[in-house]
């Protein structure tokens, strides 16, 4: 197969080569320049050129007039992964075997954006990433493939989004296979649409801002949701005030002890973290920021203080 690839980030890298080692042939890459350092290495585009593929910018996906490009140039199948441009109807309907797209969540459950996030917050006990054909309502084709996998108590935004890359670079591997071999795979199945579930760019739960009459779980599902240290978060770090001075709060557990002040209270140490009264039990504070610095909670929260 002809294939046109979209791609960013780490699943879009190892998508690239994947790619580049299969039958099939690349004849391009959409990706916009991304920053190179030491920890993340070269973005998609970057690495693309070297491997002498040619790159386009991302946002030709959303131009009907691709169209055009894209039947010229005898392409078949439109890979996206991890990249954020939406596909106009115009550039969906010029693939004549079709426009596929990896999903960091399952669906219909999650559809939209920071699925990993929403799974950690909602404290669901599985998550799922899912490939699915891609059609003009955002997330809603049929589901081609879809991998689960057990969140646990202490994942992570950054650790589900990790876990979604792992098992989706198996469904692009599987994908890859099936249009050498068994293309009629590619059917999928219709998604329950009246179980869907759509998250918005800048949808965060209670607005960024914790709130201390929720319970303990709550709480710290809210803190773990929002960390992706040391890269940024999508939702930024959840903040409370101390009299008017904002506070963001970095790390958090449950104690499993039952709080004996108001929410928002903060107590005495426990296990040697910073406690703060919830609904029903303490939050423990490991880690927070103020005036831009990460100082331990003991450094910042004095007993007897109360949060809002």
């Amino acid at each position: 197969m002809n294939i046109l690839f979209a791609g960013a980030e780490s699943a879009g890298l190892h998508t690239l080569r994947m790619l580049a080692d299969s039958e099939h042939t690349l004849k391009g890459v959409l990706s916009d320049p991304q920053s190179t350092n030491t920890r993340m290495g070269p973005g998609v585009a970057e690495a693309a050129r070297k491997l002498g593929y040619t790159v386009k910018p991302a946002k030709l996906i959303e131009d009907p007039n691709f169209a055009e490009w894209i039947v010229e140039n005898d392409i078949d199948v439109l890979l996206n992964v991890h990249s954020m441009n939406i596909a106009c109807p115009e550039v969906i309907k010029a693939f004549p075997v079709g426009a596929f797209n990896l999903h960091p969540g399952p669906l219909p459950k999650y559809a939209g954006l920071n699925a990993p996030s929403w799974a950690v917050y909602h404290q669901e006990e599985n998550h799922a990433v899912t490939l699915h054909r891609m059609k003009e309502t955002i997330d809603a084709g049929e589901i081609i493939y879809d991998a689960a996998f057990p969140i646990t108590r202490s994942d992570t935004g950054l650790t589900v989004s990790t876990k979604c890359i792992q098992f989706g670079l198996s469904l692009i591997k599987r994908f890859l296979e099936d249009l050498e071999d068994r293309p009629v795979a590619l059917n999928g199945r219709p998604q329950e649409l009246a179980r869907r579930n759509y998250y918005k760019r800048n949808q965060v739960p209670w607005d960024g801002r914790i709130q201390w009459n929720h319970s303990a779980a709550e709480i710290d599902a809210f803190v773990r949701a929002s960390n992706y240290a040391p890269f940024t978060s999508p939702w930024g770090a959840p903040s409370t005030k101390l009299a008017e001075e904002k506070i963001l709060i970095t790390k958090t557990e449950v104690s499993d002890i039952p709080a004996t002040a108001s929410p928002g209270t903060v107590g005495e140490r426990i296990n040697g973290k910073r406690a703060v009264a919830s609904k029903d039990q303490w939050v423990l504070i490991h880690r927070c920021e103020h005036e831009g610095r990460s100082e331990s909670a003991e450094a910042i929260l004095e007993t007897g203080a109360v949060l809002h």
